[in-house]
């Protein structure tokens, strides 16, 4: 796990050439550029194709079905595709929006019969009124004096229809409005709209035949303004231009091969105390989703830790703890298996896939361990028996498991930031949070385990020597024998102390994991209870169980998903992330050409 090494580097050249140049560094896809005229170039507009065409590739990419998009623009007509692709979003949405308008006119019809009422039942001295009344209430008709018949009932409702110059009074309900057009129109006019429906879906699939076309063109466009933010972030005075930008160290060479090609002057120099580079992580092709995760939530600062390896592994490991059954594991690596393939299609998908395996491993290790197979124990002398090393049922081993793994977790964050401040005194400041939180753990082992009471002086002696580096160390003045500096630090050690209730609910945060896994196995545990119930009756019953297994199963199998990655990712990006990534860096954003990335 790294951060990769930066250098600057400033060409130079003749302003005659600056395009050139920008456009061979485009190709070059290493340079992260700084913007030398100190103003927010990204506001240059213009250069984007026009939103509806986002849009329009979009939508055809929504599409469930999907023609070989072609590769090569030839003659096609880019803007004819755009307006054809919006015009049928439009007709199909309105047209969705009036089949669904007249499946509910023909429900509310349909009690009715078919029928077109006349002009003068609607505008004339004599109206039709239509009653939806509940049956327990019919007999109000009784006591009109006008026309009105039942036309229908059913075993809540009569439809009822009065004839009437004002709406009569006294009716235990209101009088529904009825659509004018007879059932057979209504009937009629849905068949027509669900034809134009297929039609244009047919014409949306045949435009998908663009979409690779389309999306080459965006992505051109993208690279054209992407060039022109770099020429406005470039410094050009006196037939002279100059750009500036970071660049990995190992990639320097290449750029010193096109200053060579260009005749430009080219100097490069280390990164200096005022400077803030950014940040470009790098790690094995395994363990590259780490990186996506840490990404998700922050960028750590160049002159910090990259944190993607700690995560990738402790988010595998959390989600084991959550989900805690090796059947529903077992299914997430069926999945995975599925989708191995498409997922190696893309440098994303393939991360991806790597977080998936450690998910699908930990997960089933961790199932394995506790001895769970969608809710059942293994058979007592079979070799998964064997390997059931954690009773799930002893609520305080379990609970003492997930404050250890948050604890370990915790002083992990402590001791990476001890490292990475070590040329500082505030360094003895991490290594007493790592003391508390291994200290705290002791102490609470040894109160809870008798056989273990031997940690118990351990633990304290860490406790109250964690807490006296907080309070010397924690303050950033310099050490000075003078009383307001000495007054100072301890000041800020005081303040430090203070986060010991923070350091506390951290490491109890981690009882989730006991909780969310607990809730799993029970829940899992519940429904097979209740199938083996149906499944005594027989009959319908062998039916019902089955369903309640699949539909039970199903539901607890998500919730644990979905718990997984929230907890999971939450116990790493804030927990964990509080203690050791203070600061927060720039991400490294290299200007190149996404056509030629979305080749590659």
């Amino acid at each position: 796990m790294a951060i990769v090494p930066l250098i600057k580097v400033t060409l130079c050249g003749p302003a005659a050439e600056k395009d050139a140049v920008l456009d061979g560094l485009q190709d070059l896809a290493c340079l992260h550029l700084i913007d030398l005229r100190a103003r927010a170039a990204e506001t240059i507009e213009g250069e984007h194709l026009d939103r509806d065409a986002r849009e329009a590739l979009q939508y055809l990419q929504d599409s469930p079905v999907r023609r070989r998009a072609q590769q090569q623009r030839g003659s096609v007509d880019i803007e004819a595709v755009v307006k054809e692709a919006l015009d049928i979003r439009g007709r199909s949405r309105a047209l969705a929006e009036e089949r669904e308008q007249l499946h509910k006119w023909i429900a509310d019809i349909e009690p009715w019969g078919d029928f077109e009422l006349p002009k003068w039942a609607v505008e004339g001295a004599l109206r039709f009124w239509f009653y939806i009344v509940p049956r327990h209430q019919a007999r109000c008709f009784d006591a009109l004096t006008v026309p009105w018949r039942i036309v229908t009932q059913d075993h809540r409702f009569a439809y009822a229809v009065v004839i009437a110059n004002e709406q009569p009074a006294n009716m235990p309900v209101a009088p529904v409005p009825l659509e004018p057009r007879s059932l057979a129109k209504l009937r009629m006019r849905l068949a027509e709209v669900e034809r134009e429906l297929e039609e244009l879906d047919y014409r949306r699939i045949g435009l998908t035949l663009y979409t690779e076309v389309l999306r080459n063109a965006l992505d051109e466009s993208d690279d054209r303004a992407a060039r022109r933010r770099a020429a406005a972030r470039a410094l050009e005075r006196d037939q002279l231009f100059a750009v500036q930008g970071w660049v990995p160290r190992r990639l320097a060479p290449a750029l010193r091969r096109l200053s060579v090609a260009r005749r430009l002057a080219l100097t490069s120099e280390q990164p200096s105390a005022r400077d803030n580079p950014p940040t470009l992580l790098e790690n094995p092709r395994a363990l590259r989703g780490g990186e996506g995760l840490v990404e998700f939530y922050t960028t750590p600062a160049y002159r910090l830790w990259d944190p993607s390896e700690s995560v990738f592994f402790a988010f595998a490991l959390f989600f084991g703890m959550i989900l805690s059954d090796a059947g529903y594991a077992a299914i997430l690596g069926v999945i995975l298996l599925a989708m191995w393939r498409r997922l190696g299609r893309t440098a994303s998908g393939r991360s991806l896939r790597g977080v998936f395996a450690a998910v699908v491993f930990f997960s089933i290790v961790y199932g394995v361990l506790v001895g769970t197979y969608f809710g059942m124990a293994p058979a007592v002398g079979s070799w998964p028996a064997l390997l059931h090393v954690l009773d799930a049922n002893d609520q305080r081993l379990m609970m003492w498991l997930a404050i250890g793994v948050g604890a370990a977790h915790l002083l992990y964050a402590n001791l990476v930031a001890a490292w990475w401040r070590r040329h500082s005194a505030t360094a003895l400041s991490a290594l007493g949070w790592a003391a508390i939180f291994l200290g705290g753990l002791c102490a609470g082992l040894a109160n809870s385990y008798s056989e273990l009471a031997f940690l118990g002086g351990a633990g304290l002696w860490a406790l109250a020597l964690g807490g006296l580096l907080v309070l010397l160390f924690t303050s950033e003045r310099p050490l000075s024998l003078a009383p307001a500096q000495l007054f100072g630090r301890l000041v800020d050690g005081l303040k430090g102390i203070t986060g010991l209730s923070k350091a506390f609910g951290d490491a109890l945060s981690y009882l989730r994991l006991f909780a969310l896994g607990l809730a799993s196995i029970k829940l899992a545990e519940a429904f097979n209870g209740l199938a083996a119930t149906a499944f005594e009756s027989g009959g319908v019953g062998l039916l019902l169980g089955l369903l309640v297994l699949l539909v039970g199963h199903g539901i607890n199998f998500a919730m644990g998903l979905m718990s997984g990655v929230v907890h999971g990712l939450r116990l790493n990006l804030i927990e964990f992330f509080n203690w050791s990534l203070p600061e927060e860096g720039e991400q490294f954003q290299a200007f190149r050409k996404k056509a030629l990335k979305a080749a590659e």
